[in-house]
C-alpha cells in the first residue's frame, strides 16, 4: 500500500471504493500512517459520523489509535464526535449551504502556502444516498469537489462504499469517478483483500491488481 500513496501525486483526487465485503480499515491506516511521516496536514472530512465508526473498528481489530484523536476533522452532518473539530455542518439538506460552509472551513486550510494538505473524506456515499439530494444537487456537490483537482498542495483520498450508490444513486457515482484522477476499488476474495486501480493518471499502474 506504501507503494501505492507514494505514486499518487499532489493535486490528485483519488476514490478508494469498496466492493461487496471488502475492507478500507487497512488502507485508510497506512494512508495517515504515512502522511504524518511525510509532513501532511490531515484533515479528515467525516460525513454522518462514518470516522469515528471506523476508529472504533481499528480498535477491535487492535490498531493503536490515539493519535488519530488528534487530527483536525471537519464533521458534515452527525452526532458522534472524533478528532479536533474545527467546522460541524449540521444542515445537509441544502447543497449550495453545505458547498459555503464547507469552503469556509476549508479554504483557509489549502490557501496557507507553510505546507501540504491531506483532506481524508470517509462517507460521501452516505451523503448521496440518505439525503434527499435531487440531481442538481449532486451535480453542485460534485462541481465544487471538483474545483480542487490540481491544487498543487493539496491532495485528496475520498473513501467510500461502491455498492450503497447503485440503482437511482449511480449517476453520483459515475461523476465522483469522472472527476477522480485515480480509481482504486478493493475487494474481499477468501482470505485475501484485492485492490485493483481501475484508473490512474499514471498508466503503468492502470489496470494493476494485487492482494494482501
Amino acid at each position: 500500500m506504501i507503494e501505492l500513496w507514494e505514486s499518487i501525486k499532489m493535486g490528485e483526487t483519488v476514490l478508494f471504493e469498496r466492493v461487496g465485503e471488502g475492507d478500507m480499515t487497512f488502507g485508510f491506516y497506512q494512508l495517515l500512517d504515512w502522511a504524518e511521516k511525510k509532513g501532511f496536514r490531515t484533515v479528515i472530512v467525516d460525513v454522518l459520523d462514518s470516522y469515528p465508526a471506523m476508529v472504533s473498528k481499528m480498535k477491535l481489530m487492535g490498531f493503536e489509535t490515539e493519535k488519530l484523536s488528534e487530527l483536525e476533522a471537519i464533521k458534515i452532518g452527525g452526532l458522534r464526535k472524533f478528532g479536533k473539530i474545527i467546522a460541524h455542518i449540521e444542515n445537509i439538506s441544502e447543497p449550495t449551504v453545505l458547498v459555503r460552509k464547507f469552503k469556509e472551513a476549508y479554504q483557509p486550510l489549502i490557501e496557507n502556502p507553510s505546507g501540504k494538505v491531506l483532506a481524508v473524506v470517509v462517507g460521501l456515499e452516505k451523503l448521496f444516498a440518505v439525503s434527499d439530494l435531487t440531481i442538481r444537487g449532486a451535480q453542485t456537490i460534485i462541481s465544487y469537489l471538483a474545483g480542487y483537482v490540481g491544487l498543487p498542495n493539496r491532495l485528496g483520498i475520498y473513501f467510500l462504499k461502491r455498492d450503497v450508490l447503485s440503482g437511482d444513486k449511480e449517476l453520483s457515482l459515475k461523476l465522483l469517478e469522472d472527476i477522480a484522477t485515480t480509481v482504486i476499488r478493493t475487494e474481499k476474495k477468501g482470505h485475501m483483500i484485492e485492490f485493483y486501480i481501475a484508473k490512474s493518471l499514471n498508466k503503468e499502474l492502470e489496470g494493476v491488481l494485487f492482494r494482501i
